[in-house]
């Protein structure tokens, strides 16, 4: 494992999370946070895991600006900041959630919080995945919410940013080890819905899903983010690239992540850090 790097990773993640927490403020545009936050990991000496995800209110995940979008925060807005870095391939990846002046959801975003706490008091090498799950299902409960059932944290590896397990907010009876060697993201989201998430359109957030045999455009997506997601204004150097990416979904070489709302509407908080397996316990490379 290339724990520096995964560290070196985790600390860009943190500050970029903690600075781009600071930009969210009533009439800031998402634009501008994102690509100012985007900036900073990159001046940072690393490159965006991901697109920065900006999800307000009932959107859970996967929202990322357009270039020339016209979205400002307003007051009373709950945020989702999520964000990764990565060196040389190996990521980290941290969310946290901020409401726009006001106080109105702080306990719905402390069940998040509260959860990935008491989450990882539960880490420990060979521990159970169902037991971790168990500790974030039960914090979030106990304080009147809901967990999103269909949304997990999930493995990591280099230039893999859901690489192999997952890790349920919910005790799912997952039988599966949290081992030595192994990296991994845990994000509890918590509701004041019955806790499902559904697809909604495109949030502007693409994926290869070809490698082989790409030319022009798609080749050069491939040899700038390899198989890590990117943001449609990444690409706004080319003077038809929407176009070019819709294309690219039409035929099955990019995929186009749908936003993610809470079904009925409801409310969604999330939390999350980067963590490293070894043999002698659990390293939070985001804290």
């Amino acid at each position: 494992m290339e724990i520096k790097k995964y560290l070196d990773a985790g600390k860009i993640g943190k500050e970029a999370r903690e600075m781009g927490a600071e930009l969210i403020k009533e009439g800031a545009s998402y634009y501008d946070v994102a690509n100012r936050v985007e900036k900073y990991i990159i001046d940072s000496g690393a490159f965006p895991a991901f697109p920065v995800n900006l999800s307000t209110n009932h959107i859970a995940a996967h929202y990322s600006p357009l270039k020339g979008d016209n979205l400002y925060f307003k007051r009373g807005d709950v945020v989702k900041l999520d964000l990764g870095a990565h060196i040389d391939g190996y990521i980290s990846d941290t969310a946290v959630t901020v409401e726009v002046g006001s106080n109105h959801w702080e306990e719905l975003i402390e069940a998040s919080r509260s959860a990935l706490k008491a989450a990882i008091k539960t880490l420990r090498p060979g521990v159970e995945i169902r037991e971790v799950s168990r500790a974030i299902e039960e914090e979030i409960k106990i304080r009147g919410f809901n967990p999103i059932y269909n949304l997990t944290g999930h493995g990591l590896a280099r230039y893999d940013l859901h690489h192999g397990i997952s890790i349920p907010n919910y005790d799912d009876g997952t039988h599966t080890r949290l081992l030595p060697g192994m990296a991994f993201a845990i994000e509890p989201f918590a509701t004041n819905g019955k806790g499902h998430v559904k697809n909604g359109k495109g949030g502007n957030i693409y994926i290869l899903l070809k490698t082989q045999n790409l030319d022009g455009f798609y080749r050069e997506l491939f040899e700038k983010f390899k198989t890590l997601p990117f943001a449609a204004r990444w690409c706004s150097h080319e003077e038809n690239y929407l176009e070019l990416l819709s294309s690219g979904v039409k035929y099955g070489i990019l995929y186009h992540f749908p936003v993610l709302h809470e079904r009925k509407k409801y409310m969604v908080a999330q939390t999350e850090h980067t963590f490293l397996m070894t043999d002698e316990g659990v390293i939070v490379t985001t804290e």
